[in-house]
């Protein structure tokens, strides 16, 4: 898959409701916000980069988180979990013959290697999820519910199989996106390249698969 930044040109390139300009700020702005993070990013900083004039900026988008809404979500919304659904489908087709590992490794796997090899977006991402309510709100809707109803009924499957722990899928998915987030941003600080970087990857998912075995968790706790 293309990089993030490369998709959104696309994306933008073939939007006909956008002016040259416009398109242009789009651009310019996610790969500021890429490189020096939304907070360190001034709407000044887009107009050059865009060669447009700062109160055409306020003109088109009336804000910097406006921008933000406007190349980020919508990308993700519409490409990423796009690429998640079609995974999701193939996935399905043999899924009685696959263990909980063997589903993680195959949805999983290629999507964290995408995810490091885009950190700085990725970041951008996390560091506004935790600071910013509004930017919650949306990403919470990121993800389209029929592929959430999708993902619970993988979860309940498997539970049913009694490969995972029997408890709120809400918590499983909690659990999985915890780590797999966790692991992502680790990068920046303690990296790792190709096959160590793979390597890495499929420890971290063995982590997880051997964490949520019925026989890992405590059952029935109560305070």
């Amino acid at each position: 898959m293309d990089s993030i930044l490369q998709l959104f040109e696309n994306r933008i390139r073939e939007n006909k409701e956008l002016t040259p300009k416009m398109k242009d700020i789009l651009k310019a702005s996610l790969e500021l916000f890429a490189e020096k993070g939304y907070s360190n990013t001034s709407t000044k900083d887009i107009a050059q980069a865009a060669s447009v004039a700062e109160g055409t900026i306020f003109k088109h988008f009336g804000s910097k988180e406006n921008l933000l809404y406007a190349s980020l979500i919508p990308l993700l919304r519409h490409t990423l979990a796009e690429d998640w659904r079609e995974q999701l489908v193939l996935s399905k087709d043999g899924i009685e013959k696959e263990t909980f590992g063997d589903f993680l490794e195959e949805v999983l796997a290629s999507r964290i290697y995408y995810a490091n090899e885009n950190l700085k977006v990725m970041k951008v991402l996390y560091t506004e999820y935790l600071y910013q309510g509004d930017m919650r709100k949306n990403l919470m809707h990121l993800i389209p519910e029929d592929l959430v109803a999708e993902i619970d009924e993988l979860l309940t499957y498997f539970k049913q199989k009694q490969e995972i722990v029997d408890i709120p899928n809400k918590e499983i998915f909690r659990l999985i996106i915890g780590t797999v987030m966790t692991f992502v941003l680790s990068q920046e600080a303690i990296p790792s390249e190709g096959e160590k970087k793979k390597q890495e990857i499929r420890h971290m998912l063995s982590f997880i698969t051997k964490g949520l075995r019925p026989e890992s968790c405590i059952d029935n706790v109560n305070d």
